[in-house]
């Protein structure tokens, strides 16, 4: 990978980093506006990225329609994202709210370094890595896909949750011509 593609699409590290911020500012657009929803996890998928939420009502058309307008609100105002470490107990009571983050600390070997990842009034448990700021996603090219069912931890014995796919890439034309076509960008 020569120097100039390090920051680029070409580059899948690279592109790992975009999806899975991408991925917190969905979340964080999800809790501000519907703040009793539960979050599970969000990591970056081969094709893009997803969010699993545990919400009192079923994601339809019109959420997405809105959470995408929201995350481009966030990508406006280029939040930084500050990485921190806590101590166990601390984290803990950081994440007392969120269950499912909740569970995940306490199933961290106990000598785990814990960490977070803060953007504006939103913080997430995470390890990393991101972007430096929100204002590096193009807003207007980020695309949620769809919202289907998907059981916490993939286990069929546990919640049902619901999972939001969606795709973002450097330009509005990326996402346009692929995709919603299958191809890898």
């Amino acid at each position: 990978m020569s120097e100039e593609n390090i920051y680029t699409f070409e580059n899948p590290e690279y592109r790992k980093t975009y999806w899975h911020t991408c991925s917190h500012v969905m979340a964080q657009a999800v809790k501000r506006l519907y703040p009793e929803v539960k979050l599970a996890i969000g990591p970056a998928i081969e094709n893009g990225f997803y969010y699993d939420f545990d919400a009192p009502f079923n994601f339809t058309q019109e959420h997405l329609e809105a959470i995408e307008a929201e995350m481009r609100k966030i990508c406006k105002e280029k939040l930084h994202l500050e990485r921190f470490e806590l101590p166990r107990a601390e984290a803990l009571e950081l994440m007392k709210d969120e269950p499912y983050k909740v569970e995940l600390i306490n199933d961290l070997p106990e000598d785990a370094t814990i960490s977070f990842y803060k953007q504006g009034e939103f913080t997430d448990l995470c390890a990393g890595p991101h972007l430096d700021s929100t204002g590096r996603i193009k807003g207007n090219a980020v695309k949620l896909t769809s919202a289907t069912g998907a059981y916490w931890r993939g286990d069929s014995n546990r919640k049902m949750l619901q999972r939001i796919y969606a795709v973002a890439f450097p330009k509005r034309k990326n996402w346009m011509n692929t995709s919603l076509s299958g191809k890898k960008p």
